[in-house]
């Protein structure tokens, strides 16, 4: 066996055994105030996990088989996701929602890149269009993985400096990748929306409803998302989704919470309690019937 195989192996054993590790659902979370309601787990190395039961798309009711016949990614593939699927998407809702996947890995373009998450085709994405002012790239071959940096037009005295303490220091300018910010933020309403329990699910029919609605013009005060990004290097090749409920239904908290990992990024989005009722009901803010 070979010292890069028997590596390659010993990396697919303690990732998969990082994912059988961390709270079950029910357990209480985040000081008590939250309890782990669902959540999915895959890397390279574990096989495909199905989601959902075949029949019946659980965001427009669609019923036909025909209808179903795309492999519908729980999570972006762009976003490294190999593994997560769902059977309970149609394949309308699948085209609708490949336009907000798109929006969302535009959005983390840069992080993407340099952390090496491996998208479509098995690809790292490039940000910055080739020939550009400023393309960031991951390369392979020979010399093992890196990250090629290219910068035109850019004056040096304004990127790179010394500190007093003698600290060389380089910035780069980083490309602008066009997106829609609503669509990037729908494609986490939607993940959110897949691992919700069907006990749940009938409460957000107008999150549904908006979700389906890939051009609403509904103003929102805010569409607010964490980010965290974990290093610069190669990815580890792992998605991770969860829904945290607060404990206590009077509790000012929002009622759910989504939170997903991909490589070395990770995204929560949450929903400040004063929304107004003419709002879709966020997955992660509070149903009609709750207080």
């Amino acid at each position: 066996m070979s010292e890069l195989r028997y590596r390659s192996q010993t990396n697919q054993i303690e990732f998969q055994d990082s994912m059988d590790k961390g709270p079950r659902i029910g357990d209480a979370v985040l000081g008590g105030r939250y309890s782990l309601l669902a959540q999915v787990k895959a890397s390279i190395g574990g096989g495909t996990v199905f989601l959902g039961a075949a029949g019946r798309c659980r965001y427009c009711g669609e019923t036909d088989p025909a209808r179903f016949r795309m492999v519908a990614h729980t999570f972006p593939e762009a976003l490294g996701n190999k593994w997560v699927i769902s059977r309970d998407e149609c394949d309308g809702c699948n085209k609708i929602f490949s336009k907000y996947d798109d929006a969302i890995a535009k959005a983390h373009s840069p992080c993407l890149t340099l952390g090496g998450v491996k998208g479509k085709s098995n690809k790292v994405r490039q940000t910055g269009r080739s020939g550009g002012d400023s393309v960031i790239s991951r390369r392979g071959g020979a010399d093992g993985q890196g990250i090629n940096v290219f910068s035109n037009n850019a004056d040096p005295a304004q990127h790179v400096s010394v500190t007093a303490e003698g600290v060389f220091r380089m910035t780069v300018p980083v490309a602008g990748v066009p997106f829609r910010p609503r669509q990037a933020y729908k494609a986490l309403a939607k993940m959110g929306l897949a691992l919700l329990p069907d006990d749940e699910l009938n409460h957000y029919a107008k999150l549904r409803a908006w979700l389906l609605d890939a051009d609403d013009n509904v103003d929102f005060p805010n569409l607010g998302v964490g980010l965290s990004f974990a290093s610069v290097g190669n990815a580890p090749p792992l998605v991770v989704g969860a829904l945290l409920r607060r404990t206590n239904p009077t509790d000012v908290v929002p009622h759910i919470l989504f939170i997903f990992s991909a490589g070395s990024i990770c995204l929560q989005i949450d929903r400040k309690r004063y929304e107004r009722p003419t709002e879709p009901r966020t997955w992660c803010g509070r149903p009609t019937h709750r207080a």
